[in-house]
């Protein structure tokens, strides 16, 4: 159970750890190349953002896991 929950929390962490690069990479994209996004209906963050809310779902599973994993150590 000690290995699972220490799991759940690295990828927690290497989920954030995600959205920070992908956001950043995405960024300096769109400062390196700004003509690329000039044509587009939509801003250039609006992947950023979907990446974002799809990796949020899943850092909130990985919490609500690990909480009952935690759980389940205390009680024995």
């Amino acid at each position: 159970m000690n290995k699972l929950y220490d799991f759940l929390k690295c990828m927690i962490y290497a989920s954030f750890y995600v959205i920070v690069i992908k956001t950043s990479m995405d960024f300096y994209e769109y400062k390196r190349f700004p003509k690329l996004y000039e044509q587009n209906s939509a801003p250039w963050y609006t992947e950023a953002l979907l990446y974002s809310a799809a990796s949020l779902f899943v850092i909130v599973v990985y919490a609500v896991l690990r909480g009952i994993v935690r759980r389940k150590i205390k009680k024995g």
